[in-house]
Parts: C-alpha cells; sequence; structure tokens
C-alpha cells in the first residue's frame, strides 16, 4: 500500500474477522475465533466470538458482519461505501469472486465463492477489511470517515486534520483493556523535527524513519532502533505508454543505468538490498534466480542509441517530499536517480510536491513523466505487489506506468484461483519474469522495515505490513 498513513490508525480502532500472528502475515483468529473452508475451495464458514461489541455498544455479530460485506458489495445498500466519497481500498481484491455470503444463525457467517480465492483469508486480515459499526455508519453517512467506530482496543477522541489524532483506550475491548489510556498520532513532516521531538522524549515511537537519522538514533542510549524484512519495494514507475518509453529498451537502459549497490550504501545506511524481482526478498514466492538489471552504463548508452534516444533528452522526474515506509531516503532517492540518468544522457529534472498533491498526479492516469513509486505488503501474499502494481485493473491508482500485458493477466489469473503455495509459485515465477523484462519501473530497491522506540517502550512488535498491530499490549515504564 502507498498510503500507509491512515492505514497506522485503523490498525488500532477496527478489527477485521481474522488478525495476523504477532510479526507475521500468517493469519490467526480475529472476530472470527474458528473457521473451516470446503474442500473445493468453494465455500468458507466462520464461527464469531460471541458478545463483542463495537465501541459505541453495538453487538458485532453475524448480522453485523453480513451489514459490512453488503456496504461494500451491494449498491442498493442505503450506506454502499462508494456513496460517502472518494474510497481507496481492497474490496475487489478481497471480494471479487464472492457469489454469495449470509448468516447462518447469530455468530455464523458463510461465504460462497463464484472461483477460488488463494488469498481470501490472508486479505481479510488486512487493516483495510476493518469492521465498522452499522449504527455509526447510519448514524454519520457521508461524514462517517471523520467519526469512525470500530470495535478495536482504541476510540477516536479527536482528530486535528494536519496535526494530530489523538484515541483513547477502549475500556470494554474484547481483548482486554489497552495498557495506556492513550494513544496520540502526530503528523511530523520535517525528518530532522521528527527524530529531535524522539530524542527529547515528547514522541515514544517514531514511524516513517529517515534513513540518514540512523546513525544518531544509534548512538543514542534511550533509543532502540528496530528493523525487519520488509515487504517492501522502491522505484521508479514508468509510463509505458509515452515516448520514447512505449520503447522497452528504453526502459530496460534506465534500470541498467542505476547503480542500486551505491544507493544503497549512500542513502539506507546498508539497511537496503537491490531489486533483482519485482518482489521483495521476505514475499514468498520471490525468485531468487533472476539476475535483476546490474549496473552497466554502456549497456544502457547502447540500448537507448539502438531506441533512437539521443543525449540530452529531458524528462521530469517527480517525487513526494518527505520519507516513506518503502523508502525511507524519500526526495534525495530521486535526486540520486537523476544524477545516474545523467550519466547515461537522460536530463531528468526532479519536482517535489507534498504527498497528498503528488498523489492527485500520479493517480490522474494522465503524468507524462518519470513518477518515484513504492509499495509496502498488505497482506503477505505475491499478487499484493504483481496484480497491485501492474495489474491492468489497477490503473490509474495503483498502476501508474500504465502497464497492459494479456500474458501477465493470464499468469496472474490462474495463480489467484491455486490454493497450494507450491503450485502457485511456478506461475509467479513466469509473471516475474515477464515484469522484469518489461521493465515499467526501474527496480530500484527493498529497504528493512525500520522504526526507533524510545528504551521505555515496553511491547510493541513490528509487522510487516507497517500497521501499528498490538498496541492494546504496549506500556510505558
Amino acid at each position: 500500500m502507498e498510503n500507509n498513513t491512515s492505514g497506522f490508525v485503523m490498525s488500532t480502532l477496527y478489527d477485521s474477522l481474522l488478525r495476523y500472528k504477532p510479526g507475521t502475515t500468517e493469519v490467526a483468529p480475529g472476530i472470527a475465533q474458528s473457521w473451516e473452508t470446503s474442500a473445493d475451495g468453494l465455500t468458507y464458514t466462520f464461527h464469531l466470538r460471541k458478545g463483542v461489541k463495537f465501541s459505541d455498544g453495538t453487538p458485532l455479530d453475524a448480522k453485523a458482519v453480513i451489514w459490512n460485506v453488503d456496504r461494500l458489495l451491494n449498491k442498493a445498500n442505503p450506506q454502499y461505501i462508494y456513496n460517502t466519497g472518494p474510497v481507496e481500498g481492497y474490496i475487489d481484491f478481497t471480494y471479487g469472486a464472492v457469489a454469495s455470503y449470509k448468516a447462518i444463525d447469530g455468530d455464523t457467517v458463510e461465504f460462497k465463492f463464484k472461483r477460488p480465492s488463494a488469498p481470501f483469508l490472508n486479505s481479510l486480515a488486512m487493516v483495510w477489511n476493518g469492521l465498522v459499526s452499522p449504527a455509526a455508519a447510519a448514524k454519520w453517512g457521508k461524514n462517517y470517515r471523520n467519526n469512525p467506530v470500530g470495535s478495536g482496543p482504541f476510540i477516536l477522541r479527536e482528530w486535528r486534520q494536519r496535526d494530530e489524532i489523538i484515541l483513547d483506550a477502549n475500556p470494554s475491548y474484547w481483548g482486554g483493556k489497552p495498557k495506556v489510556d492513550h494513544l496520540i498520532f502526530k503528523e511530523l513532516p520535517d525528518p530532522q523535527a521528527a527524530v529531535l521531538a524522539l530524542k527529547r522524549g515528547e514522541i515514544q515511537i517514531l514511524g516513517d524513519l529517515s534513513t540518514q537519522a540512523v546513525p544518531v538514533i544509534r548512538n543514542d542510549p534511550n533509543i532502540t532502533l528496530l528493523t525487519q524484512p520488509g515487504l517492501a519495494v522502491s522505484g521508479v514507475a514508468i509510463p509505458v505508454d509515452v515516448p520514447p518509453f512505449t520503447d522497452k529498451r528504453v526502459r530496460q537502459a534506465l534500470n541498467y543505468a542505476v547503480d542500486k549497490n551505491v544507493i544503497n550504501k549512500a542513502l539506507y545506511a546498508g539497511l537496503a538490498v537491490p531489486m533483482t524481482s519485482p518482489l521483495p526478498q521476505a514475499q514468498w514466492g520471490f525468485d531468487k534466480s533472476l539476475p535483476g538489471y546490474p549496473y552497466d552504463v554502456a549497456k544502457a548508452k547502447e540500448l537507448l542509441k539502438d531506441a533512437g534516444v539521443k543525449p540530452g533528452t529531458h524528462v521530469e522526474l517527480l517525487t513526494y517530499n518527505s520519507p516513506r515506509g518503502y523508502n525511507p531516503a524519500g526526495p534525495n532517492l530521486a535526486i540520486a536517480i537523476q544524477g545516474f540518468l545523467k550519466k547515461v544522457g537522460i536530463i531528468a529534472s526532479v519536482r517535489q510536491l507534498e504527498i497528498g498533491a503528488f498523489f492527485t498526479v500520479v493517480r490522474s492516469g494522465t503524468y507524462k513523466g518519470l513518477m518515484m513509486e513504492g509499495w509496502t505488503g498488505d497482506n503477505g501474499d505475491p499478487d499484493n505487489f504483481l496484480g497491485e502494481l501492474w495489474g491492468e485493473a489497477n490503473f490509474p491508482v495503483v498502476n501508474w506506468s500504465r502497464y497492459k500485458n494479456p500474458a501477465f493477466e493470464s499468469l496472474l489469473a490462474q495463480a489467484l484461483v491455486v490454493s497450494d503455495p507450491a503450485k502457485r509459485t511456478p506461475l509467479y515465477d513466469q509473471a516475474q519474469k515477464l515484469v522484469l523484462d518489461d521493465a515499467p519501473w526501474i527496480f530500484v530497491n527493498s529497504t528493512l522495515q525500520i522504526r526507533a522506540i524510545q528504551k521505555n517502550v515496553k511491547g510493541y512488535q513490528l509487522n510487516p505490513t507497517q500497521m501499528f498491530f498490538g498496541m492494546e499490549n504496549v506500556s510505558l515504564n
């Protein structure tokens, strides 16, 4: 997911039918305490915890779960999600193969599928599939997004736009009252100011941490640096429908032009590895036999010459202006890439935008320059990278390259209906080869997830999705 920031807060407000085991993307019981899957993979039955309530007192029973699904899929539902304003989510990704859904009894729900959906269970645990209070959605209507109500460990008290979000502990949380009374998510767009606030003890956990701050953090006895192999990739989206990028040789040349090892050493303090596949190394299905694009200036120049691209060709490179979870170096990565492209005769002018304005431009589907892009895995499934970033259905919200390849689409479709990972992997191997060769991105790197916490924070655990799961277990000494 590109826009993790909203998910950070949602992961503390909402529960989903399933959740991830701490520190992993393996599924575990959530609101559903058990479940069964039919042998043909077409029926899923979930048994809910009894007595769970949303924080407004509304029962979280089978009726509420089915209402939540209906709100996402049924246009006739009075609170249909797409009638509330712009929506960015994983509705079709999660429920696209669902044929029907119903409550069997007060504590049991059943989903029938048109075809098997291998990632379904993992997708249910995503923060984006949190269950909302039907009563609150009906009460607030289009303004529900400013008044969220879930069954999670924390409750929204106040939202100060572009500043901070204040949450209170949910005293009736089914998993037990959280160990801290309040959580505050504060927006600190200046990376140096964020580190200073951490060092002063004004904040206890620093989320999107700039790699430039890593040496400072490591030398502070009161701060702990946490790292975890990352389900994250970072690169540059190339608009494949804009000359000269319509020529695959040009896109490949841009990949050969960039020295990923130098970038990782200089900008990431060694906390990143070059992308040799469209998947990160921490993702199951990663094809370690792929060579990626080694740094080769001569090869880049040769490909550009063969494609008729003359030295001095100008292009704009659009970047966000702050660190991201998948790119802790922020706009410095764009500046580094600018330098490497210049060595092969491509003159890239870097334009920085605040993240909201940046998303507006790149999601228009009409931008003609190069775009910094990154992704953090949401559910631990390969399709969440390959299908989201380069799938035709995800243009223009995520597939900024406007990449289309029928052979690639066919491989993804085949993989989605096979439940056995051992049988899915060969299909994803072929898909990775196709995308790597077609080069709709400059494949730069995959970073470790890095966060910094005060030494007095206890019980905080990273998750590969970067969400703030399990915050009810966090305490302060």
